[in-house]
């Protein structure tokens, strides 16, 4: 396993339960390890195995979809 860590910016959120559906639907992709994410901030931390899953790869997870209000971007971008 190669693990990484990757930050999101995330864009849309405005109260717990949007950070919840956000760590839910990260945590629910293959190849994620780990999912924290921080309204105030508008920053996601996602732990995750590069055999797997590329960083770029969140970024197309339902729930940065068009039918979503949230958007996201990488942050060491």
């Amino acid at each position: 396993m190669e693990k990484k860590n990757v930050k999101l910016r995330i864009y849309g959120m405005t109260c717990d339960d949007c950070v919840a559906t956000v760590t839910k639907a990260l945590k629910e992709q293959s190849g994620v390890l780990d999912v924290k994410v921080s309204l105030q901030g508008g920053i996601g931390e996602v732990s995750l195995d590069q055999e797997k899953i590329k960083a770029e790869d969140l970024l197309k997870n339902r729930v940065f979809s068009k039918q979503s209000h949230y958007r996201a971007t990488l942050a060491d971008q």
